[in-house]
This record gives structure tokens, C-alpha cells and sequence, in this order.
């Protein structure tokens, strides 16, 4: 078994293979998020992106209620992400969450997405007092937005008399988008890590667990393995969790040599600027199976996050 610490996410479409998901990643000693925000959404249609979150909320319930999970005992834990406080979904996400708790399902923790202020903390906590939710909950903000990345100190700093989450989350594909940036920096280039190692540097010297951002090439286990290593390099004897968002790179075998990561530093020109966004906007779009809020390419996710960064890169250089 690795010894990184991996953490996945699945989601809630259909409840008895997220479940055997989760057996079968718990066996390989993954840690696992149950989704109930950007895997259920359209993001073209809100009417539709209403009827999936309360299905993924449903299913999340028949999960349970089939009692297929009884008598496995998680021996790693399982987390639920939840869609952010400042959303109308926040409250019967709760609730579901609080109900399930009860029926006695493993769960460890809320992810809590685009956390900007300590108040968002201390709302998750009292909505989960309201439900009368007597097993503690642990709560991870998710650190999503340039206001969020400019409030990263603030709300450290605040909770270290409260101790009311011990690790942080950072969304790169949310904060790409809210930051304006095009392209997306990926793991193998400078400005990735330029962006990354100051956030890191921060939340470790507060003791908290860096949970690093989803890794964006699911076929390509080498730079997977290579950019988690680096990560850990940089930060040895650290506590960092890395996230994955399918189970065959979760469960892929490091490379014995453990690859360096190789980290590019080239300027991109602008026309190569304007060919990756009409591009990452044709594959997301032919990669979008069965309306689902994300495409997949033949070499990468593509979050609908990274599309609307490219259309309104487009948009904004044509309006120049």
C-alpha cells in the first residue's frame, strides 16, 4: 500500500455502485467524498440542476436505507461534500446528512464548498446542532474563490482558539474560474505551483491537513504519482491528503522509479491561448455523457468551471 493518503469523489447517481465504490476503494486504504454539489447540477439548465440535487439527496438516502453497508465497517473515513451555505440547497443537504447520521452510516465530515468566512463555519455547525445531530461532525472548508484565497489567514488564524476544523481544502477548478484565469494551470507547470505552494505553506504552519486539489488527468497515472510526490517532497513529514475523481488512477500502482515531475515554464502565446479555449470548449461539450455537469476528453476532465473560463476568455478577447 502508498504511503500518500488519497481521498476520492463519487458521485451519487446511482447509490448501489457508489457503494460498491466505496468498498472497493476502502479496501485499497482511499478515503472517500460522496457528492452532492458539481456532480449534480446542469449547468446550462437550473431547473434541472434543482430536480439532480434532490435526486442525489435521494439516493443518498436509498444508499442507505438498503443496508447494504451493514456489517462492512469503513476502515477509512467517508465524507459527504455538501453545495455551499450561500445556496438554496445548503439546508436540505443538512438535513439529509443529519438523517443519515442517525440510521447510523459512517460519515466523518462535511466538505463545505466556497468558503469565504468563519461565519460559514460556525453556520454548518449550528444547522447540524438544529437537527439535533449528537455524533460531531468534522467540517472542511473549501478554499474556492479569490476572496476565500484572501481570507485563507483570517479564518486560520480565527480558529485556532475554536479548533473547529483541522484541515482545508483547495478547489483549483472553482478558483481558476472566480480569478479569471485561462488557462487553467495544470500540475506540470510553474504557475500551478506558484499558485499552490504559498496556500500550503499557510495552512500547514497553522497544523492543519492540506487536501490538494482534484488531479484533472484521470489516464495518466505517471504524472499523477509525480505531482503528488512532489507535493510531499516539498512538504515532508506533513500531513497532506491528494484528490482523485476516479477509482482506476486511485487504485493505479506508483512507478517503482518514482518519476520526477518535470515542470514546464514556457509562455503561452495568445493564439495558443484562443486554440485552448475553443478546444476545451468542443470537448467538453462532445465529452458531456447524459447531460452530466462535467466532459471528459480522451486525456482530460473538463469541469464546467473550465468551460465558461474559456467562453468568457473568448467573449472578452473578441470584445477587445
Amino acid at each position: 500500500m502508498n504511503d500518500i493518503k488519497i481521498i476520492q469523489y463519487l458521485p451519487l447517481t446511482h447509490p448501489r455502485a457508489t457503494l460498491k465504490f466505496v468498498k472497493r476503494l476502502d479496501a485499497k486504504g482511499i478515503m472517500t467524498i460522496l457528492d452532492l454539489e458539481d456532480s449534480a447540477q446542469d449547468p446550462f439548465d437550473k431547473n434541472k440542476s434543482r430536480d439532480l440535487k434532490i435526486n442525489a439527496r435521494n439516493n443518498f438516502l436509498k444508499l442507505v436505507n438498503s443496508k447494504e453497508w451493514i456489517g462492512d465497517e469503513f476502515k477509512n473515513p467517508v465524507y459527504v461534500r455538501v453545495n455551499s451555505s450561500s445556496t438554496e440547497f445548503f439546508e436540505d443537504d443538512i438535513t439529509i446528512v443529519s438523517k443519515i447520521l442517525k440510521s447510523g452510516f459512517p460519515i466523518s465530515g462535511i466538505f463545505l464548498p466556497m468558503v469565504e468566512s468563519y461565519r460559514e463555519i460556525e453556520q454548518t455547525i449550528s444547522f447540524l446542532s438544529n437537527h439535533n445531530s449528537d455524533k460531531p461532525l468534522e467540517i472542511i472548508p473549501m478554499i474556492e474563490t479569490l476572496k476565500g484565497m484572501e481570507g485563507l489567514q483570517t479564518l486560520l488564524e480565527y480558529d485556532q482558539s475554536k479548533n473547529n476544523f483541522s484541515k482545508v481544502h483547495y478547489g483549483h477548478f472553482d478558483y481558476c474560474l472566480d480569478a479569471n484565469l485561462w488557462p487553467f494551470p495544470d500540475p506540470d507547470q510553474s504557475t500551478f505551483w506558484d499558485l499552490v505552494i504559498p496556500m500550503v505553506e499557510l495552512i500547514l504552519s497553522h497544523n492543519k491537513t492540506y487536501v490538494h486539489t482534484p488531479f484533472p488527468f484521470p489516464n495518466n497515472s505517471n504524472l499523477f504519482w509525480a505531482a503528488s510526490r512532489h507535493l510531499i517532497k516539498l512538504f515532508p513529514n506533513k500531513d497532506i491528503w491528494v484528490c482523485t475523481l476516479n477509482s482506476e488512477l486511485s487504485i493505479s500502482k506508483e512507478d517503482e522509479n518514482r518519476t520526477t515531475l518535470q515542470i514546464n515554464d514556457e509562455n503561452i502565446s495568445m493564439e495558443e491561448m484562443i486554440k485552448e479555449a475553443k478546444l476545451i470548449k468542443k470537448q467538453f461539450l462532445e465529452g458531456r455523457a447524459n447531460r452530466r455537469s462535467f466532459g471528459i476528453s480522451d486525456h482530460r476532465f473538463i469541469p464546467p468551471h473550465q468551460y465558461f473560463a474559456a467562453e468568457y476568455f473568448l467573449k472578452n478577447f473578441k470584445n477587445k
